[in-house]
């Protein structure tokens, strides 16, 4: 894993770990907290599946740029 995907793994677990503790902190009903909580986790995978795409297409960019530098050398050396 990356250096930016350790820093992007712990800011998402502190967020979920200070989120929790502040739930569980506040003086609510016990509806309103997992409501909130559910919304929290909702949120986070939301942000979570947003990165993972954009690395994901970030990779697929990598890919096509790779393939035309081995199209190019094919080119050039081989034929």
């Amino acid at each position: 894993m990356s250096d930016n995907g350790k820093v992007v793994v712990g800011v998402l677990a502190g967020l979920i770990a200070g989120a929790a503790i502040g739930f569980l902190l506040a003086p609510e009903k016990g509806s309103e907290l997992r409501e909130k909580i559910n919304d929290a986790l909702k949120n986070v995978a939301d942000d979570i599946q947003k990165k993972v795409s954009e690395q994901v297409d970030a990779l697929k960019d990598k890919k096509v740029d790779l393939q035309h530098i081995v199209d190019e050398f094919h080119e050039d050396f081989v034929a």
